[in-house]
């Protein structure tokens, strides 16, 4: 970290990789230190916003921003923001985002309160948008009026304590859940015996992100189906796929699979293409995410008794089942490539019988 005097800030590396860089802009209103914040991915691409920054101060631009209209900003921070995120997930941010102008338009930044982001989650919420969006859309307001903090434009950020009221459990495909042993067993055994029966199967007994399952090659699997080696993942960005990393350093690992069922992660890499296991007939051989979940959903509703769960909630049935069976959290995180265990944590679904089991101890405590 380089540190210069007052209004040539000081400059840090991101464990991104993108450079920060904050100068003190004098005092705001509250008595505290006016901090301004600007990121990029290059050290010398900081030091030009903050140059650009301190003219625009100087030639009195910046004070055509005591009226901002939210939808302007909004634009603003998003076009900033490209370089702390990776390109599927900042090209997926312009829905929600979008969600966020229609409502707030062209109502001033410095206008828009607590009252005002309560009633907007509120009308999400009766209008029936899932608990997802809301949050989304929370979490978007919070980073959009801190930039709007960190640029002096407001003292306090609004969007910090507003109330998101949980909404009702009713059954989509979104819901996130796992599948019961009944459905698991009955999906194993119903099955077709082909590339998409078969790649399902090994969501359940792999714990496979889609997204991961879609970048496969046939090297990635061991020939006796032992293995699986997870090293990159398939990301949307713009509606086209992307080969990319894994979601994050953890996310790359070597996943073991049950001896049972080694014989599915075999027929899998016999089975697929040979640029990638799911290979689309474009020039880019990239396989779309989309595309498999709408062949998911195909499949799964020719089972009975198998409810209408997505892709990911295989994923959730394979944590499930290894914290079922007495496997400790670390270990799950490792194989789920997670990054701390309180993410694995929210995938478990523990049933009723397990939980019954677990009290069974409870049974002879009255016996001296």
């Amino acid at each position: 970290m380089g540190k210069r005097s007052n209004k040539e800030g000081y400059f840090q590396k991101l464990p991104s990789g993108n450079y920060r860089g904050q100068i003190m802009d004098g005092y705001r209103p509250d008595g505290k230190k006016n901090i301004v914040s600007f990121t990029a991915r290059t050290k010398g691409e900081v030091q030009e916003k903050i140059r650009r920054y301190l003219s625009d101060k100087e030639s009195g631009v910046l004070t055509q921003k005591e009226h901002t209209p939210f939808n302007i900003w909004a634009d603003t921070w998003y076009v900033d923001y490209k370089d702390q995120v990776q390109p599927s997930t900042y090209a997926n941010y312009q829905y929600t985002l979008k969600t966020l102008k229609d409502h707030f338009g062209k109502r001033s930044v410095q206008d828009i309160q607590l009252v005002h982001i309560n009633a907007f989650l509120s009308a999400l919420k009766s209008r029936g948008f899932s608990q997802s969006k809301l949050n989304k859309c929370k979490a978007m307001l919070i980073q959009i009026f801190a930039y709007a903090e960190d640029n002096n434009m407001i003292v306090k950020n609004p969007a910090l304590r507003a109330r998101i009221t949980r909404t009702g459990g009713s059954e989509t495909s979104d819901k996130k859940d796992a599948f019961s042993l009944n459905e698991t067993a009955s999906m194993m055994h119903d099955l077709p015996d082909n590339l998409l029966g078969n790649s399902i199967r090994l969501l359940l007994v792999s714990g496979l992100r889609v997204q991961e399952l879609l970048a496969l090659t046939q090297q990635d699997i061991a020939e006796d189906g032992s293995w699986i080696n997870v090293n990159k993942a398939i990301k949307m960005v713009d509606g086209i796929p992307t080969l990319g990393p894994p979601k994050s350093k953890k996310s790359q690992r070597k996943i073991p699979i049950p001896a049972d069922y080694r014989c599915f992660a075999a027929k899998v890499r016999m089975q697929g293409g040979k640029a990638f296991i799911w290979s689309s007939s474009r020039p880019d051989l990239l396989y779309n995410v989309k595309r498999f979940r709408m062949q998911y959903y195909k499949a799964i509703r020719q089972i009975p008794g198998v409810r209408k769960l997505s892709p990911h909630c295989c994923r959730h049935t394979y944590i499930t089942r290894l914290e079922a069976e007495g496997v400790p959290l670390q270990l799950i995180a490792r194989l789920a490539g997670h990054s701390n265990i309180d993410t694995t944590v929210g995938y478990t679904h523990t049933e009723l019988e397990t939980l019954s089991k677990a009290v069974d101890a409870l049974n002879h405590m009255g016996d001296l």
